[in-house]
């Protein structure tokens, strides 16, 4: 009876019109590198990585600690993006061997004015991040306070108040939060806290796609399909 059982499913997955297997990732990203309304760089890309391979993808909002966490348990199926070297913490994960986008952590300040030059830098400060930002938990230490929230529009709303002196935040999504907020005072301290690869993790499972995920992405940035992606979602962005 399994036997059959198990024949059945697979006549069902092979008949035309059948729904692709579907892939639920988490992301803790806001635009314009993820969306509610699935109009992000990554939701765009995804899509269309995805469907190369014959592949449905649902990408959900999440805290950034929840989503590792699922990630890794096998509650859901991957997290959009995250940096090299995560899946030695969290050992279910399998990353995917090409960049998936570029990031650039930065400091916003209204006040504060001083050339970021690492941890030590920001030390006299009460800084504040989001909450589950592996690299930036792990790397600002020492400073007069460390905040950490769970949106981008709480760690804006606190800076705006002067509840804390700067934030660190991915660059793109720290300049929507200023434009989408109207603030008007806020600026971006030079260089970069911190700049690297993300990379898309998938939960040991799906290890098997990542070699085929990989490929494509490089053939998407090769005929151009990945640039006109980042373009479209990214139209309108301050860099």
């Amino acid at each position: 009876m399994k036997s059959l059982l198990t024949l059945l499913a697979a006549l069902l997955f092979a008949l035309p019109g059948a729904a692709a297997p579907k892939l639920v990732l988490n992301t803790s990203f806001f635009a314009p590198i993820t969306s509610p309304q699935h109009d992000g760089a990554l939701d765009l890309l995804y899509a269309e990585l995805f469907r190369r391979l014959d592949l449905a993808v649902v990408i959900q909002a999440t805290s950034a600690e929840r989503g590792l966490l699922n990630a890794n348990s096998g509650i859901d199926d991957g997290d959009v993006s995250r940096v090299l070297g995560i899946e030695q913490s969290y050992t279910n994960l399998v990353r995917v061997p090409e960049p998936v986008m570029r990031y650039q952590m930065v400091v916003f300040s209204r006040h504060a004015d001083f050339t970021v030059d690492g941890a030590a830098s920001l030390a006299p400060y009460d800084v504040g991040i989001l909450t589950g930002w592996k690299i930036l938990e792990r790397s600002i230490t020492g400073t007069r306070s460390l905040q950490k929230l769970e949106t981008g529009r709480q760690l804006f709303a606190m800076l705006a108040m002067d509840r804390i002196d700067v934030a660190v935040i991915e660059k793109l999504e720290g300049l929507h939060f200023v434009q989408s907020m109207g603030l008007q005072d806020v600026k971006v301290l030079e260089p970069a806290y911190v700049e690297g690869d993300w990379f898309l993790y998938l939960n040991k499972k799906h290890a098997a796609l990542a070699p085929r995920l990989a490929e494509q992405l490089r053939r998407m940035k090769r005929d151009g399909s990945y640039q006109r992606i980042f373009e479209q979602a990214l139209r309108g962005t301050r860099h």
